[in-house]
């Protein structure tokens, strides 16, 4: 199970709140442990909820569109109370059919349930609700995906319950991981890893950047990931993350991308570069600063440490080799977003939010997972990075899954 509950319901306590209502993809996985469709692409027009009680006594509950009652058939959440809204689908069952899977008796136990069927999808948030004693509680809801006719529903279901914007509780919730977010990482980062490896064996001399790229978009498609970006670039565009363009890769070029890969719902993100044929001076002394200011940093990570430690320690001793360089964080936190908190690595920037601390720079905690980046980069000549994901443990922290990183000399 993704959901680390002893946590949720010991921050929820902690902040007096009875229950949390899951809206965007990333919390409804959290919480049910189901990936959807509709709400990733209908983003503006289909809601689907997950309902979590602080009261274990008090079931958890799953308000599913029309569009993902087939997903969450086949996946079977653990959460097995269900509620649906809007007008049954398209479907004949003929007399005496019986269901003969528990995927079918899922299917049609949504189907067939009126009593759990709203008109509105915030009418059926409010029933779920209701129907667990909470509608006179203090709900946190995860705001950011939910559009203001449905906000106001939920309003007019629960004219009692204080309702909060609960986004940020799901973020500090999900900071720590759990085994099995870790087991889902893993599977996004090597995915990631082995995709990134194959679009470098394909850097040759006169290959184009989209070449290259082709042959990532298609290592993660054939794991059954979705790619969100490959930042490739070589020569001189190699200084900063600019998109693959038509643009041959030359002999004696530097080349480097960033990618990020969604497995799951879960996120990986990476980086590294090279040269195509011998590395010159120059290029070498990048790496060699590279390189410093990445384990400089990565000596500082363990259980307590701030994110402001993290980042001076590699911008001292990058610095240090390759003077001028003026990088301006040190990586960022990493799970079902590509940014959780606490978001960068940096010096400290104020935050407003009733469930975090007043800034960014507050101690990670064991079980905290964070992509660690180092990118150097010189105007005219080009740039490399190394970038890994790892878990911060008590004493100091564990990679999630091999990473090798080295500068990557391809044969010209």
């Amino acid at each position: 199970m993704y959901l680390n509950a002893e946590r949720a319901r010991g921050l929820m306590k902690d902040f007096g709140i009875d229950a949390l209502v899951a809206s965007t993809p990333e919390n409804v996985t959290y919480l049910a442990g189901t990936v959807g469709w509709s709400n990733k692409v209908y983003v503006y027009s289909v809601h689907m909820f997950a309902v979590f009680p602080q009261d274990a006594n008090r079931p958890p509950a799953l308000v599913v569109p029309g569009q993902e009652v087939t997903y969450v058939s086949m996946q079977q959440s653990w959460i097995k109370e269900h509620y649906t809204f809007g007008g049954r689908s398209a479907l004949i069952i003929p007399p005496g059919a019986k269901a003969q899977t528990p995927e079918e008796e899922t299917y049609l136990g949504m189907y067939n349930n009126d009593a759990r069927r709203a008109k509105s999808a915030g009418a059926a948030v409010g029933q779920a609700l209701r129907e667990r004693g909470l509608d006179k509680g203090k709900i946190a809801l995860d705001q950011e995906r939910v559009m203001p006719e449905v906000r106001r529903q939920i309003g007019e279901a629960l004219p009692q319950a204080t309702i909060v914007d609960g986004a940020d509780l799901f973020r500090l919730i999900r900071m720590v991981k759990t085994p099995d977010e870790l087991k889902a990482m893993r599977a996004a980062a090597e995915l990631n890893e082995r995709a990134c490896s194959c679009a470098s064996l394909a850097v040759r001399e006169g290959a184009t950047e989209n070449e290259v790229s082709s042959v990532f978009r298609a290592e993660v498609g054939r794991g059954g990931g979705m790619w969100q970006w490959f930042h490739f670039c070589s020569g001189r565009r190699a200084t900063g993350i600019f998109p693959p363009t038509g643009k041959k890769i030359a002999k004696g070029e530097m080349w480097k991308f960033d990618a990020g890969v969604v497995l799951g719902n879960y996120q990986a993100d990476t980086g590294w570069g090279g040269v195509l044929g011998e590395p010159a001076k120059q290029q070498l002394d990048m790496w060699k600063a590279t390189e410093a200011g990445f384990d400089a940093a990565m000596a500082e990570v363990k259980a307590g440490v701030m994110g402001s430690k993290i980042y001076r320690a590699m911008l001292d001793a990058t610095k240090a080799l390759l003077p001028g360089h003026n990088g301006n964080f040190a990586g960022h936190a990493i799970g079902l977003e590509q940014r959780e908190v606490p978001y960068v690595l940096a010096d400290p920037a104020p935050i407003k939010s009733q469930f975090l601390p007043p800034s960014s720079d507050f101690p990670l905690e064991a079980g905290t997972t964070i992509c660690v980046e180092n990118p150097t980069q010189i105007f005219g000549v080009g740039g490399t990075q190394i970038e890994k994901t790892v878990v911060v443990t008590r004493n100091g922290w564990e990679p999630i899954y091999p990473q090798e990183r080295k500068l990557w000399v391809r044969p010209a």
